[in-house]
C-alpha cells in the first residue's frame, strides 16, 4: 500500500465498500441534474443516508 501499511480483510472490505459508495454517490449527483425537483429531493435524501452511514461507521471504527 502507498502509505506503507497493510490491511486485514475487514479493512480491505471497508475500503472496497467506500470506493463503491463513492461511485454510487457520483452517479446520484449527476442524476439529480436530470430529474424533477421532487425526485431530486429523494435522491438527496438517499445521498445523505449513504454519507451518514459511512460517517457513523468510520466514527464507530475509530472509537473501537
Amino acid at each position: 500500500m502507498a502509505w506503507g501499511g497493510s490491511l486485514n480483510k475487514d479493512g480491505s472490505d471497508h475500503l472496497r465498500n467506500l470506493r463503491e459508495a463513492d461511485k454510487v454517490l457520483k452517479f446520484l449527483e449527476e442524476l439529480k441534474q436530470d430529474v424533477s425537483k421532487e425526485e431530486e429531493e429523494a435522491i438527496s435524501t438517499t445521498i445523505n443516508i449513504i454519507v451518514n452511514h459511512y460517517n457513523k461507521k468510520s466514527d464507530d471504527d475509530f472509537e473501537a
